[in-house]
């Protein structure tokens, strides 16, 4: 049985020959990858791996070994190291969050106690108002502010006010009655019961009740999780006087001047009902249960900054069990950029982001004509979608800018002040952002983090130092491999910008009816269906086949991301034949690096649950639209008889 560093190692060097065993024309996939298929298995516990598990475990193993050396104090340290050093050594060390234990909830607690009345109660959940996020992500305060530019105004930031407080991921983990939810709640109940009663509160059971039931009507007027990503419905424009008006029962003067608002008039509400709901129950509901429900949502918050309270937050499964990895993530909650400054610093290569813009600047000339040549697009539509182009803004490796961390101050030995000290230092630079321009180049992402992300508001995109690396992109590697893998998959993400859901934003940013016309959408679908029934003919499971309508949006964006890659790489070369390098010619190299991206090993499990759920198909069905582009069949001399032949006239091309 292989183990995850084995899986890691071989995915990084990559198979050196491809396999004799299956003809380029059969089974793409398999010919790209077999011999790692035939090798690879997965460990215990393990449902999938793929390529970019294979990056999120090397940059975890990254940041974990650049935290070890950093807590080993040493002279001559830049203010940002020690700050990360010292911060990542206080939570590791069980001596530090020993220390004044029981007294540091106990002071916190006491403040909630002496809340006197709905003035009281409202300045405190004001003052516990957390930093948002672009997803909406849950907070542990009742809400969640968040500084970004408007839906419809670009031009200015404002104050996104996003729903928040609950103990469960989601409302409808409280109001749904399945027997899973209904077992949630209960194991839920359960937990805030032991909180109680590790506080030493008398009637642990009776309080968690209360809380059980507060938050119940919290999330009864919480919007879904659908209705929150829809930006038409999260867009609600409030001035300061609508939440008086519209929601009554706060007092919302202490709760914003509490929250560093008190000035401010701009807010987009995404969820209305919530802040109805919040005025409403601040006036109804007994004041007693208030106090419970803040007791435990500061446990719940300040838990793993405390021995006692993490080891009872850890027995019940609420945090990572052992300490290292509690400390690791709790550092790079709060300190990820700083982090990423460093781990750019160590782990990535000088050339890095000069090498990934000389490749987007041919990515983004390709796509330009690849947008001009589209058969189905009208030209007014054309006029929009360039015009889009033209104004991304693209982050490669990191951020053109870095936060500031000299103002921060940290102590080694004192985990539970460094955590606020350094979330109040967060939330500060939040709302310092509002009287800032707009910054389409701010980074939602960290440069560890392995991920890619692209902003429809403002019109951006980042990729992340730790997806821009081996085997995805490589600066000093072949430059074929280099755009049959990133190159495709930025194509890929550059083209969300103008599709059925990047035409709901304008050149700016800007939410928008749409500028697709009916008639583009029109002609779109029609380009689309021999893709849906391309992608319908595969079934790797017993009546249980890819949906071509589920999954058409990102299949469509990775063949015409392959497409325009493709493009982008003869350009690259200036008129001149690539190497020969292995006996593969550089068309060979750029689309076996393409599927080989795709590699994946995953349980029955998993693949039924990807089929059935997932907007993405599986990844040797990715790897297999390359059967729609001429050159791939003329590369490996792909011919009739050959399974993933395809006449010319039947060979899709949308973008």
């Amino acid at each position: 049985m292989r183990t995850l560093l084995s899986i890691l190692l071989i995915l990084a060097i990559g198979q050196a020959a491809q396999s004799a065993e299956v003809r380029p024309g059969d089974d793409f996939y398999r010919y790209a990858n077999n011999d790692w298929l035939g090798t690879a298995a997965l460990p215990p516990g393990v449902e999938k791996f793929d390529t970019r598990d294979m990056l999120r475990t090397l940059n975890q193993r990254r940041v974990r070994d650049l935290l070890h050396d950093l807590a080993d104090p040493q002279a001559n340290r830049s203010h940002l190291e020690q700050i990360v050093g010292d911060y990542y050594a206080s939570l590791a060390d069980d001596r530090a969050l020993e220390v004044n234990d029981a007294l540091a909830l106990q002071s916190d607690l006491d403040e909630i106690w002496a809340l006197a009345d709905i003035s009281a109660l409202s300045a405190y959940l004001g003052g516990i108002t957390r930093k948002g996020d672009a997803g909406g992500a849950a907070t542990d305060g009742l809400f969640a502010v968040w500084v970004h530019q408007g839906f419809t105004d670009p031009d200015r930031p404002w104050v996104h006010f996003q729903q928040g407080g609950l103990g469960l991921a989601d409302r409808d983990d409280y109001l749904d009655q399945a027997p899973e939810k209904v077992a949630l709640r209960s194991k839920y109940r359960a937990t805030l019961t032991e909180i109680f009663r590790s506080l030493s509160l008398s009637h642990p059971d009776q309080r968690a009740a209360q809380v059980m039931a507060l938050e119940t009507a919290i999330a009864r007027s919480h919007a879904s999780e659908a209705d929150t990503a829809d930006t038409a419905k999260a867009n609600n424009p409030w001035s300061r006087a609508d939440f008086d008006r519209k929601a009554p029962g706060m007092d919302w003067s202490a709760f914003f001047q509490a929250a560093g608002l008190a000035g401010q008039d701009n807010f987009l509400v995404w969820q209305p009902s919530a802040a109805q709901g919040a005025g409403a129950l601040a006036a109804q509901e007994p004041l007693d249960h208030w106090k419970n429900y803040l007791a435990a949502r500061l446990f719940f918050h300040e838990a793993p900054y405390l021995a006692q309270a993490s080891r009872t937050l850890a027995s019940l499964g609420g945090s990572p069990s052992d300490a290292e990895s509690r400390a690791i993530a709790g550092t790079d909650a709060v300190l990820g950029e700083g982090i990423g400054k460093l781990y750019v610093a160590r782990f990535t290569s000088p050339d890095a982001k000069a090498a990934a813009q000389d490749m987007v600047r041919t990515i983004r000339a390709a796509t330009r004509r690849h947008l001009e040549a589209l058969s189905w697009m009208t030209p007014a539509t054309k006029t929009k979608a360039l015009a889009k182009l033209e104004t991304l803004d693209l982050g490669l490796v990191y951020p053109d800018r870095w936060t500031d961390f000299d103002s921060l101050r940290i102590v080694r030995g004192d985990p539970l002040g460094n955590f606020r000290r350094a979330e109040a230092f967060a939330y500060r630079r939040q709302l310092a952002e509002l009287a800032l321009p707009v910054d389409p180049g701010k980074w939602e992402i960290t440069p560890q983090s392995g991920l890619a992300i692209l902003n429809f508001s403002p019109n951006s995109m980042q990729f992340s130092a730790g997806i821009l690396q081996p085997p995805f992109f490589d600066v000093r590697g072949d430059a074929a491999s280099n755009y049959g893998s990133a190159g495709a998959g930025l194509a890929h993400e550059v083209l969300h910008s103008f599709d059925l859901l990047g035409n709901l934003y304008d050149a700016q940013g800007r939410v928008v009816e749409s500028w697709w016309t009916a008639e583009d959408e029109k002609a779109y679908r029609a380009a689309a269906q021999p893709l849906i029934r391309q992608m319908e003919s595969y079934c790797p499971l017993p009546e249980t086949c890819v949906k071509g309508e589920q999954t058409l949006g990102e299949t469509a964006n990775d063949l015409g991301g392959l497409a325009i890659a493709h493009d982008a790489y003869l350009a690259s070369l200036k008129g001149k034949p690539d190497r020969v390098i292995r006996g593969l010619t550089g068309e060979q190299r750029f689309f076996l690096a393409f599927a080989q991206r795709w590699r994946r090993i995953q349980t029955e499990a998993a693949l039924k649950k990807q089929l059935e759920t997932d907007t993405h198909a599986p990844g040797e069905y990715r790897a297999d639209l390359v059967r729609n582009l001429d050159a791939w069949n003329i590369a490996f001399g792909v011919k009739p008889g050959d399974k993933l032949f395809l006449e010319p006239a039947a060979r899709v091309k949308i973008w």
